[in-house]
């Protein structure tokens, strides 16, 4: 039996289909990643701290200054958006995230960090991610924040 161009072509994206539906991830991979095991208001209280100073280029210089004192490749820095992403290699590919925002009515910036680690996923495009929720990582980030902010207000 002869298959015709038309059944051909329906093979063919029938098969395309296939294929790339096994490459997405199902509902409960898409949850977990997205999920947090001990809730949202604890993790922004553990990833978020308040400065009282407007002075956002400053924070954004002390962010990259305690990011990089803690061993982190900046990666990427959009200034105008108050981003910063960076990454290290410690034993696992560790990759940070920060946000800084000014407050409204206020003369204060927020600072979040969101630390993830890195997992490869093999057969994948892209590799995974899992949020590392230790409190000592971002006591250690905002106290080097802080740190060099104070040095640089005081210029020490």
């Amino acid at each position: 039996m002869a298959i015709t161009q038309g059944r051909r072509s329906l093979l063919v994206v029938l098969g395309m289909a296939a294929i790339a539906a096994g490459c997405a991830p199902t509902a409960q991979q898409q949850a977990e990643a997205l999920s947090r095991p001990d809730g949202v208001p604890n993790a922004r209280a553990r990833e978020s701290r308040r400065f009282d100073t407007s002075d956002l280029p400053a924070v954004l210089r002390a962010t990259l200054g305690a990011l990089q004192d803690s061993g982190f490749t900046i990666e990427e820095t959009q200034a105008q958006f108050g981003v910063v992403t960076a990454s290290k290699i410690a034993g696992v590919r560790i990759r940070v995230q920060v946000v800084l925002r000014r407050l409204p009515n206020r003369e204060a910036i927020l600072v979040r960090a969101t630390f993830q680690r890195v997992i490869p996923r093999p057969g994948a495009m892209l590799a995974g991610g899992e949020v590392m929720d230790d409190p000592l990582l971002y006591r250690d980030f905002f106290e080097r924040l802080a740190q060099s902010l104070y040095l640089t207000a005081n210029e020490i």
